[in-house]
């Protein structure tokens, strides 16, 4: 799987997960600066993939912690 459809599974996934799409762009816009994921270079996608895995992290540890 190439960073842009990892960047789209993360989306996705965050979605399910109750994050709204403001904030999924303002969490794009922490890592790399702009709201935009297109024409991105491999840096940029890298920095992106991270800080969503980050924040799948921590929604799935906020629903595992909270759903009991």
């Amino acid at each position: 799987m190439n960073l842009k459809q990892r960047i789209l599974q993360l989306i996705k996934r965050l979605t399910f997960l109750g994050y709204c799409s403001f904030e999924i762009e303002s969490i794009v816009k922490e890592a790399i600066g702009s709201t935009f994921v297109n024409n991105l270079n491999k840096s940029q996608e890298l920095a992106v993939v991270q800080q969503l895995e980050l924040y799948e992290q921590l929604g799935q540890n906020y629903l595992q912690t909270y759903s009991k």
